[in-house]
C-alpha cells in the first residue's frame, strides 16, 4: 500500500494508520532481546542480534506507514502485532503467500509531527 501510494503522489508525503489481522496463514516477526553490549554498525549485525521467528495467525497488527520521508529522518513503515496465542512483535512480511489473508482499516493523517530527530543519523536497520 505504501508502494502505491508513493507511486500516486511522488514526493508529496501521505501517511496513513491504522490495523489490520492476518486471518490465515504465517508471518515473519522479530523481537528483541536485551540490548546489545556492541554497537550494531551494520545490517548484518543487526539481524544477527534480533530474534525471528515465524508466527501463526490470526495476528493483530498496528501499522504506520508514510508514502516518502519529507527529509524528517522517518522509517516509512513500522508495524507490530501481537496474538491472544502468544506470538508477537515487530512485523516484517507473510511467509505463506497462498494461504494469508488481511482485513485492514487505516485513516489517513493529517499532520506529520517529528518528535526527538536525531542530530546524526543511519540506515542500518531499516527493512
Amino acid at each position: 500500500m505504501r508502494q502505491g501510494l508513493a507511486s500516486h503522489f511522488g514526493t508529496k508525503p501521505v501517511g496513513l494508520g491504522g490495523a489490520f489481522l492476518i486471518n490465515s496463514g504465517k508471518a515473519k516477526l522479530h523481537v528483541m532481546p536485551t540490548f546489545s553490549e556492541t554497537a550494531l554498525q551494520t545490517d548484518e549485525d543487526v539481524a544477527k542480534w534480533l530474534k525471528f521467528y515465524e508466527v501463526n495467525a490470526p495476528l493483530t497488527c498496528l501499522s504506520v506507514f508514510i508514502s516518502h520521508d519529507p527529509d524528517l529522518d522517518l522509517r516509512v513503515e513500522h508495524t507490530h502485532c501481537f496474538s491472544e496465542h502468544g506470538e508477537g512483535g515487530h512485523y516484517h512480511y507473510d511467509t505463506t503467500p497462498d494461504e494469508v489473508s488481511y482485513v485492514g482499516y487505516y485513516v489517513p493523517a493529517e499532520y506529520i509531527f517529528r518528535i526527538g530527530r536525531p542530530k546524526v543519523t543511519h540506515n542500518v536497520g531499516r527493512d
